[in-house]
């Protein structure tokens, strides 16, 4: 008859941590990946993305600005290794992200069926050959398998990007580092609910891209349907919107 292991045991084999005391295995401080925006590296413990594991992005709504959030590491990442995106809920569009940097060539789309999403997310981190392996969920996922999902990124030595319905926040998941993105006026809010060897608690606002503004406006105020000199002082003004909403992160520990 098999026993639980006790407290310890788990302690010292890492699936839980001590507050204030990163696992065994993670980065130290300083090591983690640049994300390119200063304040959200001085909210997360090892001053930026984690190197390998599940990183769950919880989203109030598909298209809020969450991808300009990590294209910054992203592009940076795809100058060495590939990047592989999991059955997207959108095509991918390639001039943009040559635009932000990143290496077309480095980029891998993996369309699969649902049942067999899981799996090939699985074997895409298992596997080695990415740097990073995006996927988007719309339901609950097992605890169990979230944690395959993790512990494949940990042994892959891959940065998991998993996209999550922020619903979801209210179920516990191995992931050690959650996030909780909102569309703010002119900015994307970004709360850390839980990171691995740091405080949880920290709200910040990142400007978003100024044409998720635009689209968040009734159809006839949109640039394209305005004369070119009322087109172009618009664009200005959501600019100067999306610069003033930059604000520092807001340590609340």
């Amino acid at each position: 008859m098999s026993q639980s292991p006790s407290l310890n045991e788990l302690l010292t084999q890492q699936p839980l941590w001590r507050a204030g005391r990163a696992p065994l295995n993670s980065a130290r401080a300083g090591e983690g990946i640049d994300s390119g925006w200063p304040t959200l590296n001085e909210a997360l413990h090892h001053g930026g993305w984690p190197r390998s594991g599940s990183c769950e992005l919880l989203h109030s709504a598909v298209g809020i600005g969450e991808l300009s959030l990590v294209l910054p590491a992203l592009s940076a990442l795809s100058q060495r290794k590939g990047i592989a995106w999991v059955s997207p809920p959108f095509l991918p569009y390639a001039p943009g992200l040559h635009q932000q940097g990143l290496i077309l060539e480095q980029q891998f789309l993996l369309q699969a069926p649902p049942a067999q999403q899981l799996w090939c997310t699985e074997e895409a981190l298992r596997s080695g050959a990415f740097a990073a392996v995006l996927s988007w969920s719309r339901d609950d996922l097992p605890h169990r398998q979230l944690r395959r999902l993790h512990l494949a990124a940990r042994d892959g030595h891959c940065w998991h990007l998993h996209f999550r319905p922020g619903h979801c926040e209210q179920q516990a998941s191995p992931a050690p580092l959650r996030l909780r993105l909102t569309a703010e006026t002119a900015a994307l809010g970004v709360t850390v609910l839980k990171q691995p060897g740091g405080h949880a608690g920290q709200s910040l606002s990142l400007p978003r891209p100024t044409a998720l503004l635009h689209r968040q406006r009734p159809a006839r105020q949109w640039p394209v349907s305005l004369p070119p000199r009322r087109r172009l002082a618009l664009h200005s003004t959501a600019g100067q919107r999306a610069e003033k909403a930059t604000s520092p992160a807001r340590a609340s520990v």
